[in-house]
């Protein structure tokens, strides 16, 4: 008889956010019912052809086949530089400050196995992006949770959890932060986000900042840097580093192409780690996402007007149809909106299963975004105003029903 062996990596990792109700919509859709999909953030619109058309240039060149530098490839590296020091004026070195993950997920994922251990603790937003709690918790580290959304303060927030820490007579080895936020949509001031880094700082702990939406903010043209708020960007280089994608700026999310910056040490321990992992991204695919650091701002502030005109359709079309406490939301690609009253006896999995198979209608269940989501919904703001107010319509018969 075989030894049946504990997987204590996967079995601490709950169902993930975006599969939870796989099996609702595909009854829903084997029975010919047109499904209108919010639910993954999966960007609709083609990669801009110009950036494609590097892709292609660069596939034709035998040697780009080849294996390469686990770092990245210096034009991309290079390129991550300057696009940092034309938007942020922050300075990086990079042979040392710079490397290139196959997208966020998986850079902060291992950043996590690098440096976190059982018995670390991690700081985490609480509703969060599932690698955020996840990434540490299969590296072994305990997570804290700090609570995010509208009227709440980061920095005190993350100065509370501090505090909880050390009162068990612990201290926080990381502090995970992401804004704009997903699923919340919040955005933060570059002043709030000096108050942030600073109590980090305070603390003695290490930060990773997730800038993965850094062209969707729609207060301001990009959002805040860690690099760029306020406190020095060589001290932030201390404690800190910040991962950026290409997936949401200039709609690459297939590519799995992203950079992380900052601090030597962390930075270091990424690439190493990665030399025993694989081998980077295809050449081709690094040469073009350089070009479009380079060149690609215009595509950048075309998809985040998309984003914005689609929050504004999908919220007021909401309002009208009946759910109520809905707010815009002020960044990334979603709309965080709190389950109707009368429905939150179900949580948020029993009600989005309903929500498919009674308006062929698909979300993300908010609790798949950590505990503090359940009481909520996320859409994926992946369809145009049209299919939207088609969507809108279903949920206002379902509402009235």
């Amino acid at each position: 008889m075989s030894q049946v062996w504990p997987f204590p990596r996967a079995d601490v990792l709950p169902p993930y956010a975006f599969v939870v109700t796989d099996a609702a919509k595909a009854k829903v859709v084997a029975r010919g019912a047109d499904l209108i999909d919010l639910g993954l953030g999966n960007p609709d619109r083609p990669t801009p052809k110009e950036i494609v058309a590097q892709l292609h240039e660069q596939a034709d060149i035998g040697k780009n086949h080849r294996y390469f530098p686990g770092r990245g490839l210096p034009a991309l590296r290079d390129a991550t530089a300057r696009w940092y020091q034309r938007r942020y004026q922050a300075a990086f070195d990079p042979e040392r400050e710079i490397v290139i993950t196959m997208g966020a997920k998986e850079g902060m994922s291992h950043l996590c196995l690098a440096i976190l251990k059982e018995g670390d603790m991690t700081l985490a937003p609480d509703p969060c992006y599932p690698i955020h709690a996840g990434g540490p918790a299969i590296a072994g580290s305990d997570v804290e949770f700090y609570r995010t959304g509208t009227g709440l303060s980061p920095s005190q927030a993350i100065k509370g959890a501090i505090d909880r820490v050390l009162s068990r007579g612990r201290r926080p080895k990381l502090v995970i932060a992401n804004y704009p936020q997903n699923p919340t949509g919040e955005v933060v001031t570059r002043e709030e986000l000096g108050r942030l880094v600073s109590a980090v700082e305070a603390s003695g702990a290490m930060l990773l900042n997730d800038l993965a939406y850094a062209d969707l903010d729609f207060q301001h043209r990009y959002a805040p840097s860690i690099f760029d708020c306020g406190v020095p960007f060589e001290r932030v280089k201390a404690f800190a580093v910040e991962a950026f994608s290409m997936s949401k700026s200039y709609n690459m999310a297939g590519w799995r192409i992203a950079t992380m910056v900052g601090n030597e040490r962390m930075i270091g321990a990424l690439a190493h780690l990665k030399t025993y992992l694989d081998y980077g991204t295809f050449a081709p695919l690094q040469y073009a996402a350089a070009w479009a650091l380079d060149h690609g701002d215009q595509f950048a502030e075309g998809f985040r007007e998309l984003y914005r005109g689609r929050a504004q359709a999908l919220v007021s079309g909401l309002t009208r149809a009946g759910w109520p406490g809905l707010d815009e939301p002020r960044g990334t690609m979603f709309v965080w909106a709190p389950i109707p009253e009368r429905f939150r006896g179900l949580g948020s999995i029993g009600f989005t299963t309903k929500l498919i198979e009674d308006a062929q209608v698909a979300a993300s269940p908010g609790v798949g975004f950590g505990p503090g989501g359940d009481g909520h919904v996320r859409f994926a703001l992946i369809e145009d105003p049209p299919r939207l107010a088609e969507a809108c319509e279903r949920i206002r018969k379902f509402l009235a029903s």
